[in-house]
This record gives structure tokens, sequence and C-alpha cells, in this order.
């Protein structure tokens, strides 16, 4: 996983939004993430040396997805009317600007929210993440399918973009178990796309920048 530049002109589509966004009372998306079936256990643990191991000794039996988690995903619906307008109203921006079929998750944290560590290896593919913390209170960690070893990428303040390969399971040196948290209230919006050559295209177009050389 690496970052990647921020283009004025994606700046100017997500920007009105993300101003928005956290002037609005943000009390409910908390209670709903809070009340999240897989918000068991607390952010410490679930992001912890001892948990990426258990899910490790898991080898295929882990499905993939973040099993603990307190943060609400807009994809599953229930958003009072203006946040709904809104929401839509940017993923179509954002899907036409990038090109992409869909978006993969438009995930809200409250502060001390989190998703544990996963692999995501039953959703494989090039992916794309762009995150907002207004102070850069938010990170998100990887385990290096090849080196082994643990890196964190802290949140600066504003608009970020990250972009990798999530591998399958018979792809075990591109298996890529991550995990994120965030002491403020954060958004992740996150696109996966099958193909390379779209993948690089997507990039370029965020970053205003050459790709060529990202596989």
């Amino acid at each position: 996983m690496i970052w990647t530049n921020t283009s004025d002109e994606l700046l100017e589509i997500l920007t009105p939004y993300s101003d928005w966004f956290f002037k609005q009372d943000l009390e409910w998306l908390n209670k709903l993430s809070k009340e999240n079936p897989k918000n068991t256990d607390t952010m410490d643990n679930a992001l912890s040396s001892h948990y990426l191991q258990a899910i490790l000794d898991l080898d295929g039996r882990h499905e993939g997805y973040p099993e603990i988690s307190m943060s609400y995903d807009f994809n599953q619906g229930g958003l009072p009317g203006e946040f709904q307008e809104k929401y839509m109203n940017l993923t179509n921006e954002l899907l036409a600007f990038l090109g992409a079929r869909n978006q993969a998750v438009h995930v809200y944290y409250p502060p001390t929210g989190f998703m544990s560590w996963h692999n995501n290896w039953n959703a494989h593919g090039y992916n794309i993440l762009l995150s907002y913390t207004e102070n850069g209170g938010g990170f998100f960690k990887y385990r290096d399918p090849k080196t082994h070893e643990i890196v964190e990428m802290l949140d600066e303040p504003g608009w970020t973009c990250k972009v990798g390969y999530y591998g399958r399971g018979r792809e075990p040196d591109k298996v890529y178990y991550h995990c994120a948290g965030t002491y403020e209230p954060r958004l992740t919006l996150g696109f996966v796309i099958p193909n390379l050559d779209m993948w690089r295209c997507m990039i370029e177009d965020i970053s205003g920048e050459s790709a060529d050389h990202l596989s």
C-alpha cells in the first residue's frame, strides 16, 4: 500500500462533501457505529499483534472481511434524507470521475472507531482508498506480504489517498492483512478494481500523475 497525490480536480468533488458532513450533528452515526453487531471488542485488542496472529492462525478459515468493527458503512442504507442525498450525489460524481462501476465501501468511523485485522481475500483486486480526518487523527496498518513487517500509515489532515492490491488465497505472497482506526471522526471511501490498466487510469485521474510504474 502506498500514498498517492490527490488532484485539485478530485478535491473539488470531495471537499464540499467533507465540509458539509463534518458540520452536521453526527451523534446518530456514532450510535449506529457503536451498535454495529461486530463491535464486540476494543480497538486496542482488535488491532493488536495478538489478534493479528489469531487471524493468521485461522489461515483459509478467515472469511476476509473484518470480524470486529466499530464503524458504519453507508452502503447499508438507513440514512436520513439529506445524508442519503449527499451520499448518493458524491458516489455518482466519483464513479463518473473515476470510471468505476461501484463503490465498495463508504465508511464512517466515530472517535475510537476501527476495523480489526483482516485481508479482503474474498474481495481481491486492485484498490483505492480515499480517507478524511480533519486533524490527521486516523491511521492504517498493514502486514507486508513478503517481509511480514507491520507498517503504520498515519493520516494527514484533510483528504488522502492510498492504493494497493489485495491478493487471493492462491497468491500467498500478495495476501494483504490490514486494519484501521481513528481518534477522531473519519470517512473512508473504497474502490476495488479487477483490471490493472483500469486501476492505473483511475490513479492518474486521482493524482494527476502517471501511474505506469505501479503494479
